[in-house]
């Protein structure tokens, strides 16, 4: 039987019987970011399915569910700090990836584990090799081939557990990074292995399975995944969080638990001026109003992104303050869900199909840009961008290019026109920018 799938978080409970409140919980959260005090632990450029330093005082972002008399959860965590019985590593077929999660779960391990994965690889195997824990917090590590059958590559871990009467197990989303399978595909298979699982032990000696992920994306996508398997006998969902309010900036007005709102500000205010300002640099429109964007979920995923993104590159000037041009018919949704790189080409795809800024205020309120509405109103964000270590952009572009070719998955954080003086640049991941402010102007 599959019990009530949760939402790992602390402090207060609610239970949910709307689904869409409940997505909107689950869209809020997924993109929260807590505070993270291991900053040097999160893995170096060339990660995708990657790990991320967790906090010890256990804030972090995850679901939970009980399948039979299992526990499953998803986190986002550091894959090397779990403190289990055993840990998977996804890696190549012919076990030695030397990058991603798998590259991070050897290095924790030391070096024996790798020599002795190395002399088990070269001798005839069922399809997985069992290694010894070394330096990791755990008995063994099973390496498994990322991108076999997910459903049967787990389900053959399970056995294994089971077998040797082991309690935990913490693993990867298997095949999501190097491997490039569908998230939403690797989800169900490893759900859909529990559960053959559990139906084969009903009393069996493994009691937690836990996905161990990097990227906050991924954990709507094994929410969903779970909520498919939610019976109606447990037809509530019972979530708890942090309050949310805690993390954001302190500027920023009450919002009396809402997730969302905007705060026209006073012209006598300070940061009306400074806002204003910078706006009447190199742009003389009339100034109607300027609206403070505050939105929490839009927030904690631009903070995830732009932590990993300083600890990446190894300095701290990864961001700025650029502008945006848009019509009146986009405010709402850039207002909610901030920006989308899908509508790239509505006004320029020169430099690649992501989203652009400008540098220039003047630059985003040119009319191809900010469109007069019926009553001649303009509208234009100002914008905090993750630019970080950028190049320049060529058209067609999807994501930003290697910056060595033969390390392909080490991409640029975003293009620009120019790479000695930038006019405008291109971010292709949407967490990457975030409107703090709306000016409507004419």
């Amino acid at each position: 039987m599959i019990q009530r799938i949760g939402l790992i978080f602390l402090r207060n409970i609610i239970v949910v019987n709307n689904c869409f409140y409940f997505q909107a919980f689950v869209d809020a959260f997924s993109r929260w970011s807590s505070r993270n005090p291991n900053k040097d632990k999160i893995l170096k450029a060339g990660d995708t399915q990657g790990v991320i330093g967790t906090d010890p005082n256990g804030w972090f972002p995850g679901y939970e569910m009980k399948i039979g008399t299992v526990t499953f959860q998803v986190a986002v965590g550091d894959i090397t700090k779990e403190n289990v019985d055993v840990i998977v590593n996804s890696t190549a077929n012919t076990f030695n990836w030397t990058s991603g999660v798998s590259k991070a779960i050897l290095e924790g391990a030391g070096k024996a584990v790798e020599n002795e994965l190395s002399t088990l690889a070269a001798q005839p195997h069922r399809g997985y090799i069992i290694t010894e824990g070394g330096d990791l917090s755990c008995h063994i590590i099973i390496h498994v081939h990322g991108g076999d059958d997910v459903k049967k590559t787990v389900s053959s871990v399970l056995e294994e557990c089971e077998q040797r009467n082991y309690r935990s197990v913490s693993l990867p989303a298997i095949g999501t990074g190097n491997a490039g399978q569908d998230p939403i595909i690797v989800a169900d298979n490893i759900i859909d292995a529990i559960i053959d699982f559990t139906q084969k032990y009903s009393t069996p000696s493994l009691e937690t399975v836990k996905v161990v992920i990097f990227l906050s994306e991924l954990l709507n996508v094994f929410c969903n995944s779970m909520k498919k398997r939610d019976t109606p006998a447990s037809p509530t969902l019972q979530t708890t969080f942090p309050n949310a309010a805690q993390n954001v900036p302190e500027h920023w007005t009450a919002m009396n638990d809402q997730l969302f709102c905007t705060v026209q500000l006073r012209p006598e205010e300070s940061e009306y001026h400074t806002v204003k300002d910078k706006f009447a640099k190199t742009c003389y429109c009339t100034i109607e109003k300027i609206e403070r964007i505050q939105n929490i979920p839009l927030w904690h995923s631009y903070q995830i992104k732009k932590q990993v993104m300083d600890v990446k590159n190894g300095h701290t000037q990864n961001e700025r303050l650029l502008f945006h041009g848009t019509d009146a018919d986009s405010v709402l949704h850039i207002n909610e869900h901030g920006f989308n790189r899908s509508y790239a080409g509505k006004n320029s795809a020169a430099f690649g199909k992501g989203t652009y800024f400008a540098v220039d205020a003047s630059y985003s309120a040119q009319d191809r840009y900010s469109k007069p509405d019926k009553q001649g109103r303009k509208h234009m964000y100002v914008v905090q961008v993750l630019t970080g270590n950028y190049t320049e952009g060529s058209e067609g572009l999807v994501i930003p290019p290697p910056k060595d070719p033969a390390n392909p998955t080490d991409l640029f954080d975003s293009v620009t026109d120019d790479a000695q003086n930038p006019v405008l640049f291109v971010v292709f991941s949407d967490n990457q920018a975030y409107p703090e402010y709306l000016i409507t102007f004419r």
